[in-house]
C-alpha cells in the first residue's frame, strides 16, 4: 500500500500488514521443516561424536525426543558410555553398545544385559525411520520403555521398490481379500461384466476405482502395514531395518561415518553376536 497523507493511516496499515506477513512466514518456516530421508530437519540443536578404534561417527540428535536426548546427553557429559564396547553386532541389522558391564568384560563374555533403573518412557514418532544410521534405544521384550544404559545404531540393507511392493502385497494379502469381498458386490460384478463387452475404456476406469477402494479399505484394517513415501525413499537408497519401524525410540541419526557402521557390523562374532575384536568407544558433545 502506498503512503497516505490522511494522518499516515495508509502507512500504518502497510506496516501492520507487513508485520502479520512476517509472523505468518516465521510460523511457516518452523512448521515446514525440510525432510531428509524421512527424518526431522537437519537443523537440530545437538550433535555428538562417537570415536572408536574403527573410525568415528557424527550423530545428530532429534529435538522432538527431548526426554531421551536429555538423558543421553547427561550420560555422555558424565562419561557414562566411555570405554564401553560395541558388544553386539548383527550385519544388515544393527550394532549395539554402551553397556556399562562391557567396560571390564573378559574376552567372549556375554554383555549388555540392560538396567531396569535406566528405563524411561519411549518417544516413538512416525517420522523417525529406522534407516541406516538411526540411533535407537533398546528395550526389553514386551516392554516399550527405553533402556538408556545402552543404544544401538541401525546397519540395515537396501530394498528395491519392487521388493517393497512385493512385501506389502504378501503381508497385506488377507486384509486385501477381506476388503475385496466388501467392495465386489454382485452389482459391481454385473457392471464389470457388462462394460467388458461394451466399453473397455469405462471398464478400465471402473476397475481402477474398485482397486483404489479395495486398497483404501485394506489400509484401515488391523495388522496391515504399508510403507510411507519417506520410508520408501530411505529403504531404497541408504537402506534400513523396516521390521522395527514404530517399535523403538529413534532419537538421532549418523550424519557422517555410515561406513564405520558397516565395518563394525561385519566383524566376526561369537554365538551371542559379540565381536571377537573389541571395539571401544568414547562419546563427546560437539554441538
Amino acid at each position: 500500500m502506498p503512503f497516505s497523507l490522511n494522518g499516515g493511516k495508509g502507512f500504518y496499515l502497510s506496516v501492520s500488514i507487513m508485520k502479520k506477513l512476517s509472523t505468518i512466514l516465521s510460523l511457516l518456516a518452523v512448521l515446514l521443516l525440510p525432510i531428509v530421508n524421512g527424518s526431522t530437519s537437519l537443523a537440530q540443536t545437538h550433535e555428538v561424536l562417537i570415536t572408536t578404534n574403527m573410525g568415528n561417527m557424527r550423530v545428530m540428535l532429534y529435538d522432538d525426543c527431548p526426554r531421551t536426548v536429555n538423558n543421553f546427553l547427561k550420560k555422555v557429559r558424565a562419561g557414562y558410555y566411555d570405554d564401553s564396547l560395541f558388544g553386539r553386532v548383527m550385519p544388515t541389522f544393527m550394532i549395539q553398545g554402551g553397556a556399562p558391564d562391557s567396560k571390564t568384560a573378559l574376552p567372549g563374555q556375554s554383555i549388555g544385559w540392560g538396567d531396569l533403573s535406566e528405563e524411561i518412557p519411549a518417544e516413538i514418532h512416525k517420522n523417525h525411520i529406522p534407516k541406516k544410521g538411526a540411533l535407537c534405544a533398546p528395550h526389553r521384550e514386551g516392554v516399550v520403555n527405553s533402556d538408556m544404559s545402552m543404544f544401538f545404531i541401525v546397519d540395515g540393507y537396501v530394498m528395491s521398490e519392487a521388493t517393497l511392493n512385493n512385501w506389502e502385497k504378501t503381508h497385506n494379502a488377507t486384509a486385501r481379500k477381506a476388503a475385496q469381498r466388501k467392495v465386489m458386490t454382485q452389482a459391481v460384478k454385473d457392471s464389470l461384466a457388462m462394460l467388458k463387452t461394451t466399453s473397455i475404456a469405462e471398464y478400465n476406469q471402473l476397475a481402477r476405482r474398485i482397486n483404489h477402494d479395495i486398497d483404501s479399505i485394506a489400509r484401515t484394517m488391523p495388522g496391515t502395514r504399508f510403507f510411507t513415501q519417506a520410508e520408501r525413499e530411505a529403504y531404497s537408497t541408504v537402506g534400513g531395518a523396516y521390521h522395527i519401524y514404530g517399535e523403538y525410540t529413534c532419537y538421532g541419526e549418523v550424519v557422517e561415518g555410515l561406513d564405520v557402521i558397516s565395518k563394525i557390523a561385519a566383524l566376526e562374532s561369537n554365538a551371542v553376536n559379540r565381536p571377537k575384536t573389541d571395539v571401544r568407544m568414547k562419546i563427546r558433545v560437539i554441538k
